[in-house]
């Protein structure tokens, strides 16, 4: 991989997707399923060797990069909602960095849920999604979200009051901070949508035209 802007390009391409879950889960109470396993797997991949690792390959984030390209390039009603949660993820992982002890708090209750898993492969985590859900889902409520000010979730009464729903919300974000950890890592920054979204979008750009040259 080439350019630290193709890692970020990347790495915003995880947030945006594990976003788009959030009010497709809020106002509909169902989501794209393949997108929220993902989003799920990539929780647990703590220790990737580069930044492709965390998706499982770049032709995972094809969605999230259509997407991050929509959102820096428009300003639709639904796309600011969307942004708002990147947003939101942005502000509350920059404090969780902060945070020593809850990030080791994340890493042990992580360990714990693998340790119930042999194998944490695409066919384990589509038959165990309802458990994990609510485990990842107490991860987000007990350690990260006392952190910072509370995201504020739009949507469907009748969705958000359902104790799964809110579980799979609570997932989703959790995955949206994942994804925002490695943007930092690979040096993702504000003042990247201030001054550098033409950047962004030529590096996600090139990473969609790689995805349809390669199938």
């Amino acid at each position: 991989m080439d350019g630290k802007y193709h890692h970020i390009a990347i790495a915003l391409a995880g947030i945006v997707q594990s976003a788009l879950l959030i009010p497709q889960l809020a106002n509909s109470g169902i989501c794209n399923t393949t997108l929220y396993e993902r989003s799920v797997k990539s929780v647990f991949i703590t220790s990737p060797k580069t930044t492709l690792d965390v998706y499982g390959g770049l032709h995972n984030i094809k969605i999230g990069l259509q997407t991050l390209i929509e959102l820096l390039s428009s300003g639709q009603k639904e796309q600011m909602e969307i942004m708002r949660y990147v947003f939101s993820s942005l502000n509350i992982t920059s404090k969780l960095l902060k945070n020593n002890d809850s990030l080791s708090k994340i890493d042990q209750r992580l360990k714990h849920i693998t340790s119930l898993y042999p194998d944490l492969n695409d066919e384990t985590i589509g038959n165990n999604i309802e458990d994990l859900s609510y485990s990842l889902a107490g991860i987000y409520s007990d350690i990260v979200s006392p952190i910072s000010t509370k995201i504020q979730i739009t949507g469907k009464a009748k969705f958000l009051q359902n104790a799964f729903i809110q579980a799979k919300v609570r997932t989703a974000l959790l995955g949206c901070i994942r994804s925002t950890i490695l943007w930092y890592q690979v040096g993702g920054g504000r003042l990247q949508f201030l001054f550098q979204r033409k950047r962004i979008c030529d590096a996600a750009q090139q990473l969609l035209q790689r995805i349809d040259t390669a199938y």
